[in-house]
């Protein structure tokens, strides 16, 4: 009889956690992803970038200003994804997912249809990550492409999933490359990056 009623309960805690769960999904977390600062203010680069002014609207999202590609560079970004309202319990109970956007301006190519130039195409890596608070990582995805896009480029989606427990920061690395290398500024252009995560 005990084990019976033991048995009832746990159904009846099962249902009750199921029917007061939520999915929620939070804002960008990433500071400054559209450059319209100015400036690379909250990421850390390396090698060749520079932010530009420049010109173009996706998806009726205006940009005066972007980060362009030398020869080869990189930025990445760290970010909480822990805070007042979503605690560490919240997200080790029920896992996390993080999607990533990135708008690529990429046309240097030798290919019918570029609006950018001649040479061999210009490679961007996107990598996003899930980490515990030491920084290890819990979960990655890279995808690694040579895609051209028109004038006023196009978005890039990643998505990654962590079920289990420790999901505390999360982390973008971009990389361009530019294939007609050595050159000036010949890399693809990155501009309103944004991660945001689904979590319970």
């Amino acid at each position: 009889m005990q084990k019976i009623i033991k048995l009832l309960l746990l159904i009846y805690l099962l249902i009750v956690s199921s029917v007061f769960a939520e999915d929620k999904t939070t804002g960008n977390l990433i500071t400054n992803g559209n450059f319209e600062t100015g400036n690379s203010t909250g990421w850390t680069t390396s090698g060749d970038v520079q932010v530009l002014t420049d010109c173009c609207e996706l998806n009726n999202v205006t940009s005066t200003r972007d980060l362009e590609f030398g020869d080869s560079g990189s930025i990445t970004q760290d970010f909480n994804l822990t805070s007042n309202a979503i605690t560490q319990a919240m997200l080790d109970t029920n896992g996390v997912t993080l999607n990533s956007t990135v708008e690529v301006q990429n046309g240097e190519c030798a290919v019918s249809g570029c609006w950018g130039g001649s040479g061999p195409l210009d490679t961007f890596t996107i990598t996003l990550k899930i980490k515990d608070s030491d920084g290890a990582t819990l979960a990655t995805v890279t995808q690694v492409r040579t895609d051209v896009t028109g004038i006023n480029g196009a978005n890039f989606t990643n998505t990654v999933i962590h079920n289990g427990s420790g999901s505390n920061v999360g982390n973008i690395f971009i990389k361009g490359e530019d294939g007609n290398a050595p050159g000036t500024l010949g890399g693809p252009n990155v501009d309103n990056i944004s991660v945001t995560m689904n979590y319970n």
